[in-house]
């Protein structure tokens, strides 16, 4: 008799559970269904960044942007981000959540971002050093001219870290700190990039050949797809999972856009780019030549912080602190943290532990403005 209660007992549970398990299944579609009309209404359409800017200097479709911001300026060196050309700049400033770029406004900081653009078959011929000099270089005097600087922070992310660092070789005078985010350096290491750049498996020449001037979105997104298979093939349940709750939506789609916002590629920098330094790995040997003369990483004197992600298999630690080891400066920080490629970031712990180490060590190296009795800005 008391099995026969206490087995009642245990399917009343199970029933009530279940219960409240279709119940809650019931109310989630609907919030589906309800959500599903507003995408479909454009209302997660991407903003591709969220904090207001000023173009201060445009060529072709490069441009520099300002970020405006009311929070009193702190810092007389300003910030200039500079990321891949593979990419949209737009991760630094992905959402209201999730916006480094207005993270370091809000500490005081005067930030520039170098948007490369989309290439076009004009520049399908610019080299590393075309992007450097022409580009690059012209973006750092107009961010210097505007904020009455003589020097930069520069911040490098991804491959505009490895193009931070070779502009700093090539013009140490413009910058005051180096900060390298997942910088592509050391390619002697077992990441999976750098084995699908072997010449076993990647014909670089016959592939300049076929598209020409410039290297489609769609091919370098391919090699990201092919890295994580799976995670792609899984990104549509994850949608479904979170399809009824408005504040994941929030964060899902931004980051969603970015990652398919691929831009193409000038096909003699890409072809620079993998030959020299996945192939020849010329960095490590500071054999790199730009437009025809040595370029010589030791010039890089100024102090410099190196960020790598513990989980991140585009750029592998290894690979990241490679830069530590090729330049002169004595000032060397090199800091591990928790994520991968694209999560050290914007992930749900960068905000309150990747982002203030680099503002720490940003602020104690750059000079501050102190403001006299007499409302007399002294520097």
């Amino acid at each position: 008799m008391t099995n026969d209660i206490q087995n009642q007992n245990v399917f009343g549970e199970q029933l009530e559970g279940d219960v409240k398990f279709f119940q809650q299944e019931i109310a989630r579609n609907i919030a589906r269904y309800v959500n599903s009309i507003d995408i479909a209404n454009g209302k997660h359409t991407n903003k591709k960044g969220v904090t207001p800017y000023e173009v201060i200097y445009q060529k072709g479709r490069f441009r520099v942007l300002h970020f405006q911001s009311d929070h009193p300026k702190r810092f007389k060196t300003p910030i200039v981000f500079v990321y891949a050309l593979i990419g949209a700049y737009y991760i630094l400033d992905l959402s209201e959540q999730k916006s480094f770029v207005r993270y370091l406004l809000e500490k005081g900081f005067d930030v520039y971002m170098v948007d490369w653009g989309r290439a076009c078959k004009v520049e399908g011929k610019n080299t590393i050093g075309d992007y450097i000099e022409k580009y690059l270089h012209r973006g750092v005097e107009k961010a210097c001219e505007i904020s009455g600087s003589k020097q930069v922070n520069l911040f490098g992310y991804c491959l505009g870290a490895m193009m931070s660092l070779l502009y700093t070789a090539a013009h140490q005078d413009k910058v005051k700190n180096l900060t390298l985010l997942t910088p592509p350096i050391d390619f002697d290491d077992d990441g999976i990039l750098t084995r699908l750049t072997e010449s076993d498996y990647l014909d670089v020449d016959r592939i300049v050949e076929h598209y020409d001037y410039l290297i489609p979105a769609q091919f370098i997104q391919a090699g990201f797809d092919l890295k994580n298979a799976l995670g792609n093939m899984m990104s549509n349940y994850s949608l479904w999972n979170i399809l009824w709750n408005k504040k994941a939506l929030e964060s899902f789609f931004p980051m969603d856009h970015w990652v398919h916002d691929n831009v193409p590629m000038a096909s003699a920098f890409w072809k620079e780019y993998i030959t020299k330094f996945y192939v020849q790995n010329q960095l490590m040997s500071n054999s790199f030549h730009m437009n025809g003369k040595h370029l010589n990483i030791e010039n890089v004197k100024c102090p410099v912080l190196t960020v790598a992600a513990d989980r991140d298999d585009i750029v592998t630690p290894k690979c990241a602190e490679g830069s530590l080891k090729i330049v002169s400066s004595k000032d060397k920080t090199m800091m591990m943290k928790r994520g991968g490629h694209v999560g050290v970031l914007v992930g749900s712990m960068a905000k309150n532990e990747v982002w203030p180490d680099i503002f720490s060590w940003l602020s104690s190296r750059s000079t501050r403005i102190t403001v006299k009795k007499g409302g007399v800005e002294q520097y």
